[in-house]
């Protein structure tokens, strides 16, 4: 939550850096035309502008980059495999998928490969494709469970 503070607080901060440094051109006494033809007036910025500003300073190109995979997923692998595996994680070369069922986490593992030259194509560098099947349904019930138990059968005597 505090990160979220600092990325709302640092972003104001460069607005109003912005904002600030018009309003010292417009009270300069400078003409509108002077300050055009002279290359320093910068005029209102956008918030995307401002937005870059941030990402460059600290130093989050690669991170955003790298998030671009979840959003091209569909186009890089195709509807099909979309449809059925998503991804999870993608950090340090390592992406790891989740499959709707074990066959389609199979059938992932089995084509590996081409999965990671689809990527590589579209400029993600896949070192390791970790890919992770359904859950399996647990029988646990609360907080507290008791070692050795044979699960649901013990209670048949």
């Amino acid at each position: 939550m505090s990160e979220n503070r600092d990325l709302a607080r640092s972003l104001l901060a460069a607005a109003r850096r912005r904002a600030n440094k018009f309003t010292r051109e417009r009270n300069s006494g400078k003409t509108g035309r002077n300050r055009e033809e002279s290359g320093d007036y910068q005029g209102p910025q956008l918030l995307n502008e401002s937005l870059e500003e941030l990402i460059a300073e600290r130093g989050w190109r690669e991170k955003m980059q790298d998030s671009d995979l979840f959003l091209k997923w569909k186009e890089l692998v195709g509807a099909e495999i979309a449809g059925h595996v998503q991804p999870l994680s993608f950090a340090q070369g390592v992406l790891t998928l989740g499959a709707e069922s074990t066959a389609w986490a199979t059938q992932i593992r089995l084509i590996d490969h081409q999965i990671r030259e689809a990527l590589k194509a579209g400029g993600f560098d896949v070192s390791e494709l970790v890919v992770k099947g359904p859950h399996s349904p647990s029988w646990r019930k609360g907080g507290w469970s008791v070692k050795g138990g044979r699960g649901p059968r013990d209670t048949y005597g």
